[in-house]
């Protein structure tokens, strides 16, 4: 794969121009954060860049007096966990941030940054040179940045790069998807890790800065004697009325490479025939691995592709279990569900690491079964509170930030490790939808790239690609 993906790399690096130098590096960055081949950085590419920036933009005057601190995003949403982990760590501040968007944000989202940040900035740029320029007049008025990025804003990291060389500037880098490729390794001198499944990943990086570990900050956090006292259960009678609820986008439940959530659900509804099973962000048409199991259980298993948050929330107080996403896991929303009082159930999966709530789940259906019931949650409550309550990941945050303080804490000495960090790497096809857009660049500049990818994908993603070639 890795000799597949080449000739687009060799594209960002030997095109003159430097727009399409820069537009050919963003979609390799986005075809590789998609497309795992065992590459999760490319800091050479990004110095390249850089240099060819520096060469065809006019100097940067050095900035005396500095603002303390820039955050920076890609993209804003009104849904998703990057954003909110970006809104949590702004809120630590002493005193409001600023932020700066580079490309686009959701009225809605834009309207919550206002609030929570002292300033917004927004990059109406389309050239990419323009962007660079703009973005890099902005990070030269800050003492430090932090960045959200999305893997392929290669326009951000080359401008902290061009400030970088001519006026100190401290980079800290929030790796949100810690499970894949992404640019930034060059110019990062803290590299904040989320997991352990992404503290494995950073060993096979080049990054010139430290590693710090962060933790993702968990919300609702209550007494740890009343979570606990909601979380004692006592053995479940077969005619229990239990509700079980998991949530997730759909992906994190598509089977793949033999692990597959469904011979749990259906064991469960077996096991307590009046037990009802409630899965939020599968989409039922498409998803169609999913119809037998709905045509066996008819209404005691609900599929339901999207819910608004109140109606989330009611649904998920109402639930006696919240089960973890399996193959791929919610990351912190599984131990946000304990910490709000729910008995927190699920397998163990090949990426792990994001909490101490991984002790809860179990390597097999029977054992899954027969945690549920004999539950006790086996002290996971106060050690997720030590490790991702708010306060805790606040006061590495900001040790970071003010006292170049990194956090050495590793997360396997609470979760001893029983993953496997090449778990998503492409073997023989390509099982992640690729972005329309990419495929579509690829397509116009190098056809038999785009050949050869294609040849490589899954049946679904052959039509995944074909369909939104059909509506564009």
């Amino acid at each position: 794969m890795k000799t597949l993906i080449q000739p687009l790399r060799s594209r960002a690096l030997k095109t003159q121009n430097l727009n399409e130098s820069l537009q050919a590096a963003e979609m390799y960055g986005s075809l590789l954060h998609t497309v795992d081949i065992g590459q999760y950085d490319d800091p050479a590419l990004e110095q390249a860049l850089t240099d060819a920036a520096e060469a065809s933009l006019p100097p940067l005057v050095a900035v005396a007096e500095k603002r303390d601190c820039l955050h920076i995003i890609s993209e804003a949403y009104i849904i998703g966990g990057h954003t909110r982990l970006m809104e949590k760590l702004a809120g630590m501040h002493a005193e409001k941030p600023d932020l700066l968007i580079t490309r686009s944000a959701d009225e809605k989202a834009l309207t919550r940054c206002k609030m929570v940040f002292s300033v917004v900035h927004e990059i109406k740029s389309v050239d990419l040179i323009e962007k660079i320029s703009e973005i890099r007049a902005y990070c030269a008025l800050y003492q430090r940045v932090v960045l959200h990025i999305h893997s392929n804003d290669i326009t951000t990291v080359v401008a902290c790069g061009l400030v970088k060389k001519i006026q100190p500037l401290s980079v800290y880098f929030v790796n949100h998807a810690d499970h894949a490729f992404t640019f930034g390794s060059s110019i990062a001198d803290y590299y904040f890790q989320l997991s352990s499944y992404g503290a494995r990943l950073d060993r096979l990086k080049t990054l010139v800065g430290e590693t710090s570990f962060l933790g993702i900050p968990v919300t609702d956090v209550r007494p740890v004697t009343s979570a606990a006292a909601e979380l004692s259960s006592p053995e479940l009678m077969v005619d229990s009325k239990l509700n079980f609820f998991s949530s997730g986008s759909a992906i994190k439940f598509k089977p793949f490479r033999g692990a597959d959530i469904r011979p749990l659900v259906r064991r469960i509804l077996d096991t307590w025939p009046k037990a009802t099973f409630t899965l939020v962000g599968i989409t039922p048409l498409t998803n169609f691995w999913w119809w037998p199991l709905k045509l066996r259980y008819g209404s005691r298993l609900k599929i339901l592709r999207f819910l608004p948050y109140d109606k989330f929330i009611g649904l998920s107080r109402e639930a006696d279990f919240y089960v973890d996403s399996y193959p791929f896991p919610g990351g912190t929303a599984f131990a946000e569900q304990i910490l709000g009082g729910k008995r927190g159930i699920g397998l163990v999966s090949k990426v792990q690491g994001y909490s101490p709530a991984d002790k809860l789940k179990k390597e097999s259906v029977d054992q899954v079964i027969d945690k549920i019931k004999n539950y006790a949650d086996e002290g996971v409550v106060d050690e997720i509170v030590s490790v991702n309550g708010y306060d805790a990941v606040k006061a590495r945050y900001l040790a970071c930030l003010y006292e170049n303080t990194a956090s050495t804490f590793s997360m396997e000495s609470l979760v001893p490790w029983s993953g496997d960090s090449q778990s998503l790497l492409v073997r023989k096809e390509i099982f992640v939808p690729v972005s329309p857009v990419v495929m579509k660049y690829i397509f116009k500049t190098d056809k038999q790239l785009f050949i050869n990818l294609f040849l490589r994908m899954s049946l679904f993603n052959k039509a995944y690609i074909s369909w939104n070639a059909v509506k564009g």
